[in-house]
């Protein structure tokens, strides 16, 4: 565990297994560290959404790029496809249209293929949807979704491939700096020495600054998704957010449609203080009320059943942008994380 390296990526997610295969693209000595397994923690129960709608420049770029590397995955990384394109819409009210189409044209200067579509256009691309209360929508032909594992997977073998060392079952215990410089990190495994260190491991990313006196601004929320059976003539649907009832959803394998929340009340209002220690279960009245928020804009649903549900954890900041940066007052520390 003694042996030097350039960098120590801290969490097996998709994020610090993105950042491993790029390092080691790039010819650095990379050790990755996870404490489970790989995409163990809330990456691997992502909805894993690729979409392209976001409200921030720098955010709608990052998200441009991405598409194309979903897109072509095995060429980019070397894995197999883990990529479904299915559409993605977004519908808002009437009173909120204007601001709608304004983050539309922000994204289609950025080169984003997205357009508006009035109420009665919906219905032609979503036979099943109920357009009742929605004054337009966004419309994405390119988007859909990743399998999460699959894709958390494709990016850590492929950083493995390249000669970074992917070490599982390892916890980080400490990040360690001397004179206000990384010097490594300390793990129940014994200690690594390093230059540099990113800090990629979501809900213990707070924890495991706080022990160098760093106050980190993110909150660790439990987060509730339910799976719901599709009746039979209900074969296709795209991915659809509803700022109205406040659920988005995507199809799933198996004849299954994925139920989460987007009101930011919802999925803030569970905190938890110990991401090693949070109820994976979704209650049975958030359950009856996805269903109902679904089967009032799908009524097709209304001849579903619960297939399954989960919840996981999302690490949130004040504003919801992801915190990507070097770390302040400790040089060779970098975190990505929120």
């Amino acid at each position: 565990m003694h042996e030097s390296s350039d960098c120590i990526i801290i969490g097996g997610g998709i994020n610090g297994a993105s950042i491993a295969f790029h390092l080691a693209k790039h010819k650095a000595k990379v050790v990755l560290l996870e404490k489970s397994y790989i995409g163990g923690g809330p990456s691997g129960l992502s909805s894993a959404i690729i979409r392209q709608h976001y409200s921030n420049p720098i955010t709608i770029r990052m998200a441009l790029d991405s598409l194309k590397v979903w897109q072509n995955f095995s060429e980019i990384v070397g894995a197999e496809p883990v990529f479904t394109r299915t559409g993605f819409l977004i519908g808002v009210r009437p009173e909120d249209v204007s601001g709608l189409q304004a983050n539309i044209s922000l994204q289609q200067a950025a080169g984003i293929n997205t357009s508006f579509l009035a109420p009665e256009e919906l219905k032609e691309l979503e036979p099943h949807l109920d357009a009742a209360g929605i004054g337009g929508a966004a419309y994405e032909p390119d988007s859909g979704y990743c399998d999460p594992v699959e894709a958390n997977r494709g990016f850590a073998s492929a950083a493995k491939r390249l000669g970074a060392k992917i070490k599982v079952g390892v916890t980080a215990t400490q990040i360690r700096e001397m004179n206000g410089k990384v010097s490594g990190v300390e793990t129940d495994h014994g200690f690594l020495p390093a230059g540099q260190v990113i800090v990629a491991a979501g809900p213990w990313s707070p924890m495991l600054l706080s022990k160098l006196g760093i106050d980190l601004p993110i909150l660790t929320a439990r987060v509730k998704v339910v799976l719901l059976k599709r009746p039979q003539d209900f074969k296709r649907h795209m991915i659809w957010g509803d700022f109205i009832s406040q659920v988005y959803l995507r199809p799933e394998t198996g004849g299954l449609m994925l139920v989460g929340s987007i009101s930011p009340q919802e999925e803030t209002g569970d905190q938890v203080k110990d991401p090693d220690i949070f109820n994976q279960n979704v209650d049975l009245d958030l359950q009856a009320s996805f269903a109902e928020r679904v089967a009032l804009r799908y009524p097709a649903m209304s001849r579903s059943h619960l297939a399954s549900s989960f919840a996981s954890l999302y690490d949130i900041t004040p504003d919801w942008h992801s915190i990507m940066d070097a770390v302040p007052g400790v040089d060779g520390l970098y975190l990505c994380a929120g």
